[in-house]
């Protein structure tokens, strides 16, 4: 039987080979998805300029209407500057909307606009 010092570098020598052949097989796995990935990509010198087009788009989220909407709820002025949500609002009957502005844009709690 070998001693313990034997036995020890044994299994150190061991787990280094299969720490070795684990690098070296996930090496090869990131090798091949980097080849994989490099057949579909292009450069963008070869891309003309109306290519770049759709990639590019504009953000109206905070753009200032010209026309903002003003309801008036309980004496206090509501301003809605986004159009769909005006006309929104509009098709709605008159409680509901009352009800609907006092939440979102007043603050009131839900026992404020029971009252």
């Amino acid at each position: 039987m070998m001693n313990n010092e034997q036995y020890r570098e044994h299994i150190e020598r061991t787990f280094n080979a299969f720490c070795k052949i684990v690098l070296y097989h996930a090496a090869l796995g990131a090798y091949k998805k980097i080849r994989k990935k490099q057949q579909f990509e292009v450069s963008f010198d070869y891309l003309r300029e109306f290519d770049f087009e759709p990639i590019a788009t504009t953000d109206e989220y905070f753009v200032k209407y010209d026309m903002p909407t003003v309801f008036a709820v309980r004496g206090q002025a509501v301003i809605v500057e986004s159009e769909q949500l005006a006309a929104a609002l509009l098709r709605l009957p008159e409680k509901r909307r009352e009800v609907l502005l006092l939440r979102y844009y007043l603050g009131y709690s839900d026992e404020e606009i029971g009252k």
